[in-house]
């Protein structure tokens, strides 16, 4: 400074330094407080105070205050757990710097805090408090502040290495959050800086795996915006399973996650809070297990996509989901209960609050939520099912599920579409199949599933029959009522397939429940179907076919609606085989079905009637087309021997109809058939044993209701009586027979017999139900090949009303064959014969009437058989009765009867009359003769005048028509035995002795007088002449005669004469014993008259008979004759 300045400037010179000295002593007290005084101060300060509020021992190594910048470092801060011991908390490093500005700016405004090696050491004691419990306790007790946000802003916010170490010694697990550091710009609450993101960076290691987090947030702006973002990397579940805030009963074996998500908060101006979640998050091999140790469920990924997620305005979009190799281990156990449902129970058990004292509190209704996922995928999947609930385990899985399904939502705008491909087994009942949807629609407001194709390809089923009839497959699992699916009140879902294919399908079905058992198959099943749905009311159209039991083919094709049934089906079966169904045969037939083969082919007609679900009751409908049986063979089990079996019989034109039910066909043809009809050694005919009457045991009855007592209860409707069933309407146009062969076996016989009819065939034409109908009736055949058959007329046996116009004939059957029944029953062999058969029956108002023609030609026993059976009757009699001279036999059999007869029987009646004619033949053989020649019983005597031995008119007819039949019957005999009257004969030989004399006087006077007069007997003595005849006689007597007075010989009358002649007249035995045999001679004598050889006839010894003397003067007559038998 010079003279020259001013002064002024000099004082404000002094007046600087003034105030450097000041500012400099200020600073170095500053400087002195801040180095050297204040940090002890600080420390002693900050390590009480932390002791007092952390009620634990506090440590720090060092603290240092740089005044100059506003600093403070605090290093190797400790915390003590209570009562000294392991660390609690502390860091190694705290650095914060204050910036000059906080004086001005309201509040605190720290440039930087940096935070270096913080470690913090947290344990759960085994009842379930923490280390720090203590503190929560007394904050939690405070009172809430009312004093407004205080004013900071802290600046360059940095933590570095971080260490969190997590002792759960009520778990027995330990964590760690390691490496930890965050950088946080800053975070103000000052008025300048609220609007301004924050945004901070956080990383660290959790247990080891990679956690990032970064974010931006303006924590005490008015909308409190806030955006964090968090990075997850190869985090793995288990270990933090247990801290949930409730206890899954599940076992996580393995997973891991991986994270990209952004968290947004805002608040907006009506102060409702919302919160958005997007980003995306992976699970990694998962394996979950049940308590039990059974697995649950595991996936190789899990990958989520979330577009955003406002829980706070139940708003969920999610852009897409790809799950890989999921599989899920569904199990229902012994007591009924699936292993899922039991997890979701207990879950919503554990979310669920207990219920308030005073009841529920009412809440507002919430929002209601909205969701959509843009694209969900699944590939790989697997899903394994197993029921244990019917005893005995059930295995079964679908496996390579690959699903998608894209644009699903809440609102339902328009239907979701999604794609499914999956195999499927159930073992031993469902093998190896693959399924395939493709082109599906997903409508979940309105509950339709649209499929646009529906495949499926290589399924084997196999169904089995058990013994006791019950069905054993897929069981539907027995579960707990707890258990057993809720109703849903939303209404049935409506499922339509658009077009559905399936093909390599086979089904195995194993009966059991006969025996032998049966097994049927159908292989390479093949379906094709369109517009397949749920919905009532909506057709379909399917098409299949498949390989029935090896050979047979089916082809089925047409439309059909489910509910109501309606079907229309053109149904073809070719060479379908019968011999699978031999085992139901066996049950009720002792038949064995060896071969046989069906074909169809027609148009199957279903029709549902009334409403609700299916009754069988209602069905309606019927097929049409034809039927074909071919190449059938069956044998009787019985007598091991063929029973019927045929080339074809076909049904043609052939319409069944249901409700109203009729059976109507326009030609049955039957073509080379044989039928076998045996009796068996013991006498069985195997037509009657064909039915098994020992098959099984009817079902019982009900029990009969209770008796209604008079007066009780409520009076019930009149008993309607139920109306029969009327019969089937039936209509057969027209049936073929051809090549017909029937063969007859009769072991019973000894020697057995055999006889067969052949090449039959012919026509049946109007076979009908009416009934005013009549069928016609045109069958051709031959018996052995020799004798032909022919049936013709008019039948209807369908009628309700039985009519019938029928003749048969058969001629020439060779009787050599029937030998073993005449052996046994008649007692003689058959050397040779033919048969004819002639019948005829009708049947007109129930009443029948049959004529039956038998011809036997030639028949001729042979050697006498010794048989028990063989008949006493003189058999070879009673042939020769029926025989003529020609050989020939024919009988007529005429019969009748009422078909309301109930012992009615057409055979009972043919073997009556034939018994009767063979009876009536042996034991009134000139009956027999007499109906064919006439004449009667009245040949079998030859009838006399009393004491006569001359052949009276009526005799003479008698012979007349006698010897016709002997020479019509060269095999009788006759036998002729003289008979005479002990009572009538001697009076009638006294009187024939005297009009002998008579007639003997008057041919004397005829040859006197050279008349001509023959035999005595042939003379004929007149009225008046016989009055001086007989005196003449009278005269010439020798016994003693009235006189006169004169002597002489006194004149009588007539019968006084023939009073004295005749009891003057002697008739002995030896004379009664002439006349016999004079009257049997003149029988013989009147038969070789009549060309009767003489070696037929023989004479019996005469025979006496003493008649009843008090008989009628006709009684005793009847001894005077000659009687005649057959030999």
């Amino acid at each position: 400074m010079t003279e020259n300045t001013p002064p002024t400037t000099a004082t404000a010179s002094l007046r600087v330094k003034k105030y450097g000295l000041r500012i400099a002593l200020a600073l170095l007290i500053i400087g002195v407080l801040g180095f050297l005084v204040m940090p002890p101060l600080v420390k002693w300060l900050l390590v009480d105070e932390l002791a007092a509020a952390l009620h634990r021992p506090v440590r720090i190594e060092g603290l240092s205050i740089n005044p100059y910048t506003l600093s403070l470092q605090v290093d190797g801060l400790v915390v003590q757990e209570k009562g000294g011991g392991d660390q609690v908390a502390g860091f190694e490093q705290l650095f914060v710097n204050l910036e000059a500005s906080s004086l001005f700016r309201g509040g605190p405004v720290v440039s930087e805090l940096k935070l270096v090696g913080p470690a913090l050491s947290l344990v759960r004691l085994p009842d379930g408090r923490f280390n720090f419990s203590d503190l929560i306790d007394e904050f939690m007790t405070r009172p809430p502040s009312t004093e407004p946000t205080a004013r900071f802003s802290v600046n360059n916010i940095q933590i570095a290495g971080g260490r969190v170490d997590f002792d759960d010694r009520m778990l027995g697990e330990k964590q760690q959050l390691s490496a930890v550091n965050l950088a946080l710009p800053f975070i103000s609450s000052l008025p300048n800086s609220v609007e301004i993101f924050v945004e901070p960076a956080f990383s660290a290691s959790l247990n080891g795996a990679p956690l990032v987090v970064q974010g931006r947030s303006k924590p005490f702006a008015a909308t409190q915006e806030s955006e964090l973002a968090v990075d997850l990397r190869d985090v793995q579940i288990a270990p933090y399973l247990d801290y949930l805030p409730l206890r899954l009963p599940i076992q996580l074996v393995s997973g891991a996650v991986d994270s990209e998500l952004k968290l947004a908060f805002r608040r907006g101006e009506d102060d409702h809070p919302s919160l958005s979640l997007s980003g995306n998050v992976t699970v990694r091999d998962l394996v979950v297990k049940d308590t039990a140790g059974d697995p649950l469920l595991s996936l190789q990924r899990l990958h989520v996509v979330l577009a955003t997620v406002d829980p706070l305005q139940r708003v969920f979009v999610v852009e897409r989901v790809a799950v890989e190799s999921p599989e899920i281990h569904a199990r229902v156990s012994r007591q009924g209960t699936i292993n899922w449902v039991e997890f979701f129970n207990q879950e919503l058990a554990a979310r669920s609050p207990p219920a308030a004292a005073d009841g529920p509190a009412k809440e507002s209704p919430a929002a209601p939520v909205s969701w959509s996922l843009g694209e969900a995928k699944v590939s790989g999947g697997a899903l394994s099912w197993l029921d244990e609930s019917h005893g005995k385990p059930f295995n079964a899985s679908i496996e390579g599920i690959d699903f998608g399904i894209r644009n699903l939502d809440s609102k339902g705008a328009s239907p979701a579409k999604f794609e499914l491909a999956m195999r499927f087994q159930g073992e031993p009942w469902i093998k190896a199949g693959s399924l395939s949807v493709s082109g599906g629609q997903l409508d979940l407001p309105g509950r339709r599933v649209l499929i646009g194709e529906l495949s499926q390809r290589g399924t084997r089923v196999l169904l089995r029959r058990a013994a006791d009839g019950s069905i054993d497959f897929v069981q539907p699992p027995v579960l707990r009522a707890a258990t057993a699916a809720r109703k849903d009140p939303g209404g049935a879902w409506q499922i339509t397939v658009a077009k559905y294919h399936s093909e390599d399908i086979g089904l195995r079905f194993e009966d059991a429940a006969v025996s032998p058992a049966a097994t049927h198959t159908i292989e390479g099943l093949r379906l094709d179907g369109e517009n397949l749905s749920t919905a009532a009311g909506s057709t379909a159209k399917v098409t299949t076919s498949f390989r029935l039991n090896r050979k047979g083919e089916v082809e089925l094709a047409g439309s059909i609606r489910p509910l109501p049934l309606d079907a229309d089906l053109k149904l073809t079966m070719r060479t379908v085989e019968l011999l699978p169904l031999q085992p139901y045969v066996t049950e009720h037939l002792n038949v064995d079905v060896t071969r046989g083969l069906v074909s169809l082919d027609g148009v199957l007609q279903l029709r549902q009637g009334g409403g609700g679900g299916f009754d069988p009751a209602a069905l309606g409908g019927g097929f049409s087309g034809e039927a074909t049986v071919g190449d059938f063979q069956a044998v009787d089990k019985i007598n091991s021997a063929d029973f019927v079996k045929w080339k074809s019989l076909h049904l043609g034109k052939l319409d069944l109809r249901l409700r109203p039910d009729s059976l109507a066909i326009g030609e049955v043809a039957l073509s080379e058939f044989f039928a076998r009809v045996i009796i068996s050694r013991e006498g069985k005919l195997n037509l009657l044993q064909i039915v098994r009457h020992d098959a099984k045991a009817q079902p019982q009855s009900s029990p009969a209701a209770p008796p209604v007592v008079a007066g009780e209860g409520k009076a019930s409707a009149p008993v309607t009586a139920v109306a029969a069933k009327p019969a089937l309407p039936i209509n057969i146009a027209r049936i073929t027979l051809q090549g017909g062969d029937v063969r007859f076996s009769d072991n019973f016989i000894k020697p057995n017999y055999s006889a067969n009819l052949k090449k039959i065939g012919g026509t049946i034409s109007g076979l009908s139900s009416a009934a005013d109908s009549s069928a016609k009736v045109d069958l051709r055949g031959s018996y052995d090949n020799i004798a032909p058959l022919t049936v013709s007329g008019q039948l209807n046996p369908l009628s309700p009303i039985p009519r019938l116009d029928l003749q048969a004939e058969v001629r020439g059957i060779e009787m050599t064959s029937l030998s073993p029944y005449s052996g046994k029953y008649a007692g003689y062999a058959i050397d040779k014969g033919k048969m004819s058969l002639f019948v005829k029956y009708r049947i007109e108002n129930r009443l029948l009437t049959a004529e039956n023609r038998v011809f036997l030609d030639q028949l001729t026993f042979g050697e006498q058989v010794a048989s028990p059976d063989a008949t006493k009757l003189p058999v070879t009699l009673a042939v020769a009765l029926l025989k003529n001279r020609s050989g020939e036999i024919d009988i007529n059999l005429p019969i009748s009867g009422s078909l309301d007869d109930p012992e009615f029987s057409i055979g009972g009646l043919i073997v009556r009359v034939i018994v009767n004619v063979l009876v009536k033949a042996l034991t009134s053989p000139f009956a027999l003769l007499g109906s064919v020649f006439g004449g009667g019983e009245e040949l079998s005597t030859i009838d006399f005048a009393v004491g006569e031995a001359s052949l009276t008119p009526e005799a003479q007819k008698r012979l007349e028509t006698l010897a016709r039949a002997l020479v019509d019957r060269p095999a009788l005999k006759l036998e002729i035995e003289g008979h005479a009257d002990l009572q009538s004969d001697p009076e009638g030989l006294k009187r024939y002795r005297l009009q002998s004399k008579v007639r003997a006087l008057k041919r004397e006077d005829l040859t006197k007088k050279g008349v001509e007069s023959g035999s005595v007997d042939s003379v004929e003595v007149d009225a008046r002449e016989y009055p001086a005849l007989l005196e003449r006689v009278y005269r010439a007597e020798k016994f003693p005669k009235p006189r006169n007075l004169i002597g002489m010989v006194k004149g009588l009358p007539v019968d006084e004469m023939e009073k004295l002649i005749l009891a003057n007249t002697v008739a002995d035995d030896e004379e009664l014993r002439d006349l016999a045999d004079r009257r049997a001679k003149a029988v013989l004598d009147a038969l070789l008259a009549r060309d009767v050889p003489s070696e037929r006839m023989f004479l019996l010894p005469v025979k006496l008979v003493a008649s009843d003397g008090k008989a009628d003067a006709a009684a005793q007559a009847r001894e005077s004759r000659v009687a005649l038998s057959l030999k």
